[in-house]
């Protein structure tokens, strides 16, 4: 059995990066993508699955100055790569805003405005009568004392996550590497020799080096290598409602910052002009992939129950936001009363509303493998990784998707170090400044 340089696990957009930059801006010659679907991104990375949304910072408005700026240059890669990879199937552009409503918020957005300013000098403070021509129906039925305002921007990107993993996979063979792709394989076990043995479905692979893009199957099979024990998978289910087409853009609400999860925000949809999503609410489920109940097992393995767990999760309860919170969207998936609730919520953004337009989509939302940390009992915020001894565990909750280039560097340049191959720093930054 020939040794390989690296094996990828997992081809959502998390692994296409990874792969296109293994490819494209290392000395590494030999790479194995494996994929248990037949197809890339058939989990979260899907159009279905998630918001479509290319985070920047700039509207999200539980990031700080700092980590806007981090996730605006990361995310400014992902947009780089669309604009100029000559597919315009991937990604529309629409306005976007983040819409304040009372006088509080609307001062929230004032100070954010000036902190943003020299980051983001597209971003715009405007006030009721610009917010009513952008988004007519965000005015129509509210009280006109009603103290409204919004940051607002055209500069946002609707992104087909899936068609990007397709992209960043058709970008790697062009590379002239010895690419092997080994679809509708499911990896059964990996043990560490002299190399790593991954067994799965049809083939047997030796590797040097391995990156795991596997969601929450990542910290599975970390722990089974003996990494990872500190951390437990809280499968978070994100779930959206559709009405007729509302909106003309994105249009965020302002977020808590002391929640890791989005607010209630509507969006266009890619797949579908003539609707406007609204979402996402949150369940959590036992189960690291939506549609796959078999995955209540791989949930079983990532998680221990015992007394750090259990510490940690009466923490999150006795916190009257996260408690709230889940309440709150429990009683969103009730079937009768669900709509009706949730409507309240889209009513901060389009009055209006009728609980009668919105129709639950059981086809859209994935599972955010969303981690706890025992030993400080507490969620992480953000993307995680662990890096073993030439192995890397990426689980990526939000915004995962809109930093994968730069999550991609980063593995690639560890992954060509410990071969001991160059990554070409200078074509990568003139590719993404």
């Amino acid at each position: 059995m020939p040794v390989r340089d690296v094996a990828v696990i997992g081809a959502g957009v998390t692994g296409a990066a990874v792969l296109h930059v293994l490819a494209r801006y290392t000395g590494i010659e030999s790479i194995d993508i494996l994929e248990k679907y037949p197809a890339v991104a058939q989990v979260n990375s899907k159009s279905t699955a998630n918001s479509q949304t290319l985070h920047f910072g700039d509207i999200e408005t539980n990031y700080s100055a700092a980590k806007a700026a981090k996730v605006k240059r990361a995310s400014a890669r992902v947009a780089r790569y669309l604009d100029r990879c000559g597919r315009s199937d991937i990604h529309q552009r629409y306005s976007k805003m983040v819409l304040g409503v009372g006088a509080a918020e609307v001062r929230a957005l004032e100070l954010r405005a000036q902190s943003l300013k020299e980051l983001f000098p597209a971003l715009r403070l405007i006030r009721r009568e610009e917010v009513g021509r952008l988004e007519p129906e965000v005015l129509r039925g509210r009280p006109a004392a009603e103290e409204v305002a919004a940051l607002a921007t055209s500069d946002g990107y609707a992104v087909d996550f899936g068609l990007l993993s397709e992209s960043f996979v058709q970008d790697a063979r062009a590379c002239g590497k010895d690419i092997r792709e080994h679809f509708g394989t499911a990896v059964r076990k990996i043990v560490k020799r002299d190399n790593f043995i991954i067994t799965a479905d049809r083939v047997e692979i030796e590797a040097k080096t391995v990156v795991f893009a596997a969601g929450g199957f990542s910290l599975v099979f970390a722990r089974s290598l003996g990494y990872g024990f500190e951390y437990a998978i809280l499968p978070v289910a994100g779930n959206f409602f559709v009405s007729p087409r509302v909106l003309n853009g994105k249009v965020y609400t302002v977020q808590d910052d002391r929640l890791p999860f989005a607010a209630v925000h509507g969006d266009p949809d890619n797949n579908d002009a003539s609707v406007t999503r609204f979402g996402p609410t949150a369940q959590v489920l036992p189960l690291i992939e939506r549609e796959d109940w078999s995955s209540f097992w791989g949930f079983l393995k990532s998680t221990d129950w015992d007394p750090a767990m259990i510490a940690t999760l009466a923490g999150l309860a006795a916190d009257p936001v996260m408690r709230g919170f889940a309440l709150k969207n429990l009683v969103y998936g009730l079937p009768w009363a669900g709509r009706r609730l949730f409507a309240r919520e889209v009513r901060k953004i389009i009055p209006a509303l009728e609980p009668g337009v919105l129709k639950p989509s059981p086809g859209l939302g994935g599972i955010r493998p969303q981690l706890l940390d025992k030993r400080t009992r507490s969620l992480c915020m953000g993307e995680a990784e662990i890096v073993g001894d030439r192995i890397i565990f990426d689980i990526t909750p939000s915004p995962g998707a809109s930093v994968c280039l730069e999550n991609a560097e980063d593995d690639a340049k560890r992954v060509a170090a410990w071969l001991g191959k160059p990554f070409d720093a200078a074509a990568f930054a003139r590719d993404y400044p």
